[in-house]
């Protein structure tokens, strides 16, 4: 995972000023659902789409459960994001902020390709659209000072996960890659 020099920094830079653009300090909680809500951008579950019939809503939410998680589409100027319901609330926050983080980065959208047989295929991001999301939504649900703030605090991974709406895994994943864990225990020295 290579990114353009500066990259990382702009996103915790984008991290502070969505949240005071929301109104919120820098060790808040962020929700999604209130990002997207923010940028007037749709976000809608896989229930939500009540044109499905309950084959097509089976088919989306229970077979092939790992096949995808969310996407986004655009309509001219709108965006929607559509996501598995049937995920941890916490997958649905990070899944959705990761969309919401292909069109804060003005990534191409995926272009929804209809099929001989009536099925939707999107179109994929490249992978270095797809790490550069990744690493925004991170950043954006858990920027470096609020990393900080977590391990001088001591909190507990279930504190973290119920607290600030983000997995496990996605805390981890951020500890890892930012080093904080590493940075706090030479601080002591």
């Amino acid at each position: 995972m290579a990114f353009r020099r500066g990259f990382k920094s702009q996103c915790e830079r984008r991290a502070v000023e969505v949240r005071k653009d929301l109104r919120l300090n820098n060790l808040a909680p962020l929700n999604a659902f209130d990002l997207a809500n923010h940028f007037k951008i749709t976000v809608w579950s896989t229930i939500d789409i009540v044109q499905l019939s309950q084959i097509d809503q089976k088919n989306l939410n229970e077979d092939d459960e790992d096949s995808w998680s969310a996407l986004t589409l655009r309509d001219g100027i709108h965006n929607l994001i559509i996501y598995k319901e049937y995920q941890s609330k916490y997958r649905i926050n990070s899944v959705v902020m990761h969309e919401l983080s292909h069109i804060m980065l003005g990534h191409e959208l995926a272009n929804a390709c209809k099929l001989e047989d009536g099925s939707v295929v999107p179109s994929n991001f490249t992978e270095d659209q797809e790490d550069e999301a990744n690493w925004l939504a991170g950043t954006l649900l858990l920027p470096r000072p609020l990393l900080l703030f977590i391990e001088r605090e001591k909190f507990s991974h279930q504190h973290v996960t119920e607290e600030f709406g983000v997995s496990q895994d996605m805390l981890i994943w951020r500890k890892r890659m930012t080093g904080v864990s590493y940075q706090i225990k030479n601080s002591y020295r």
